[in-house]
């Protein structure tokens, strides 16, 4: 059975990207375009890793982490931080993220942080 990545990110266009190079690898990919949607997906089906962005609408990505360690079904979901914000690295890292990739992404080094998430 493939792992499931949640994708998190209000553009489109990065979504679609994530998504493609994610569904190439053999992942099964879910998308939210904030974090009140990631809560909602996840009630759907629990994700085993997520791919997060910080400035979103609605609800942000440090708001999203907030809610997602107080919530014992989702606190142990691995996250990885994809956003342009440098600052907020030390932030995240506090809160369990597991990597923190500026954008642009590079494909190679997403792969690579997923791959030591998931070991073969």
């Amino acid at each position: 059975m493939p792992k499931c990545i949640l994708v998190v990110d209000d553009d489109r266009m990065n979504v679609a990207l994530l998504k493609g190079t994610l569904v190439s690898k053999g992942f099964e990919v879910m998308t939210a375009g904030d974090g009140e949607e990631a809560l909602e997906e996840l009630k759907k089906k629990i994700a085993d890793l997520i791919l997060l962005d910080v400035q979103m609408p609605k609800m942000d990505g440090y708001a999203f982490i907030l809610k997602k360690v107080a919530d014992p079904a989702l606190s142990k979901i691995p996250v990885i931080v994809l956003t342009a914000e440098k600052k907020t690295e030390a932030l995240f890292k506090r809160h369990g993220v597991k990597s923190y990739l500026l954008k642009p992404i590079d494909t190679a080094d997403l792969m690579n942080q997923i791959q030591a998430i998931f070991p073969a």
